[in-house]
């Protein structure tokens, strides 16, 4: 389904006669695949190239060497309107996943495609795929809907294009434990009722291991590890253990 070869990512950083700027490598050498109707997060603490990576994927950030593959296809070989709906990415902060000034039904009908013949049917298929049914719901303004709500509606607008892979950029960074466990029941939704393929970006090794069917873990854009949750849980790499440790300390 999907195929990253050798991916790295630098920052060129300007320099002057009185200071050198070394280039940053954000991201280093990074392989992984994700196979059909399968799970794969993508580990790492703060700055580690999870979400660069990611962007990369989506045709958002250009990069300086490797390829990425999509159904055998080169990304560079998609336009604008097949990536859309091809890959649909989902971004950690729910409160600036729409825009203030418009409606909820307003920006859900943006998204659907032309094609789409009864529209408000197909959209609201989708809302029920997140439990989210409230009649006004088209009515209301972002304001109106708490985080969870909001990050459910982005999940469904997302799933709207019907998305070969949904990329999920810290969906449960802003929430509480309840609404965390009501998105991650989604997911798992998602993935087996729309067959959907699924890439988490988190920090949280401990969600991973609940849905995932293969983890990818960075570390200062390097791969550290690829493999299934028993590879992981395996390991006696120090940073892995430490990313383990630091969960279960927060749980």
């Amino acid at each position: 389904m999907l195929k990253v070869e050798n991916i790295t990512k630098i920052y060129k950083k300007e320099s002057s006669f009185f200071k050198k700027e070394e280039d940053f490598k954000a991201l280093n050498n990074v392989s992984f695949e994700l196979e059909e109707n399968k799970v794969l997060s993508i580990i790492g603490e703060s700055g580690s190239g999870k979400t660069t990576l990611a962007k990369i994927i989506c045709a958002l950030l250009p990069f300086d060497d490797g390829n990425v593959r999509i159904s055998n296809k080169d990304i560079s070989d998609y336009t604008k309107q097949e990536l859309s709906n091809t890959i649909q990415m989902i971004f950690q902060n729910p409160y600036a996943s729409f825009n203030p000034k418009l409606t909820i039904g307003y920006s859900l009908y943006e998204a659907v495609d032309e094609n789409i013949k009864n529209k408000k049917e197909f959209i609201n298929e989708k809302l029920a795929l997140v439990d989210m049914k409230e009649d006004d719901i088209f009515d209301k303004y972002p304001h109106q809907f708490s985080g969870g709500q909001r990050q459910r509606i982005a999940i469904a607008r997302a799933l709207l294009k019907n998305p070969k892979i949904l990329i999920a950029d810290e969906p449960f960074a802003s929430l509480d434990v309840i609404n965390q466990s009501l998105i991650m029941d989604i997911f798992y939704k998602i993935k087996e009722e729309q067959k959907t393929n699924i890439i988490f970006i988190t920090h949280d090794i401990s969600a991973a291991f609940k849905i995932s069917d293969k983890i990818l873990i960075l570390q200062n854009g390097n791969m550290v590890k690829y493999g299934n949750i028993a590879d992981i849980k395996q390991d006696n790499n120090e940073y892995i253990k430490e990313l383990i440790n630091a969960t279960y300390l927060m749980e």
